[in-house]
């Protein structure tokens, strides 16, 4: 019987182990796809084709530039800070809640 939930608990923890590795992976090709390779030299400016004989150049940084994406940009991010801080605290109180049926 021992023996069973061993090998029971070692196949979770297989299991476990290539979740995280193929996850892993997955967002470092996601993170690569954004950001480009490492050996890759990263790219400071947009070229866009305008029409046959004329293109475009603008710096990254400066690609539409309207107040409005900007501050709804803020926002979401005002959102997304507060769900982060919102959810570390949660965790805390769990982790704290469980802990102290351990306390001696």
């Amino acid at each position: 019987m021992r023996v069973n939930l061993t090998l029971k608990l070692a196949g979770m923890l297989f299991l476990l182990l290539v979740g995280v590795i193929l996850g892993l992976q997955t967002a470092e090709r996601g993170i690569h796809k954004v950001g480009g390779t490492p050996a890759e030299k990263q790219q400071t400016y947009y070229i866009t084709k305008v029409d046959k004989a004329k293109t475009e150049v603008a710096p990254v940084g400066n690609q539409g530039g309207k107040q409005n994406q900007i501050e709804s940009a803020n926002y979401i991010s005002q959102i997304g800070n507060m769900t982060g801080e919102w959810l570390r605290d949660s965790t805390n109180a769990i982790a704290k809640w469980i802990s102290g049926f351990f306390e001696p």
